[in-house]
């Protein structure tokens, strides 16, 4: 990711569904082009950023935020290990889904920079994950 360049937010136009609602991890792909380290560093930022500024406006299917209660039950790493390297943040990417214009809005709004370092701590990560987000 380039330093000096501000990160343009792409997606392609078949991950969108009617309501233009797409996965976070698919903002990152496209995002960066299909490099799945790139995918990867952006998607933990992206799930950092947004957990920061309590994103209200992240959805899941019933039957994602099922698996993902069942996940969190066996292994609560998920909630707590966003470093870029982690698997976790695939799977909690790969089903989160947010808005795209919205998105976009409050990454301009808050001014989102890959250089930044968003950790919000376990207590808020687990606060955000329990009561911000959207089922349905």
């Amino acid at each position: 990711m380039s330093t000096t360049e501000p990160l343009e937010i792409k997606v392609k136009p078949s991950d969108l569904d009617e309501d233009q609602f797409v996965s976070i991890w698919n903002v990152a792909d496209a995002t960066m082009e299909g490099d799945q380290e790139q995918t990867r560093l952006l998607a933990s930022k992206l799930i950092g950023f947004l957990c920061k500024y309590r994103c209200e406006f992240v959805s899941v299917s019933p039957a994602d935020a099922k698996y993902l209660d069942e996940f969190y039950e066996k292994d609560n790493a998920l909630l707590n290990d966003w470093k870029p390297a982690s698997e976790k943040v695939d799977v909690i990417t790969q089903h989160a889904h947010v808005q795209h214009d919205a998105l976009v809005r409050l990454l301009t709004k808050k001014k989102f920079s890959v250089e930044k370092n968003y950790s919000p701590t376990r207590a808020n990560r687990r606060e955000w994950f329990e009561n911000d987000w959207n089922v349905g």
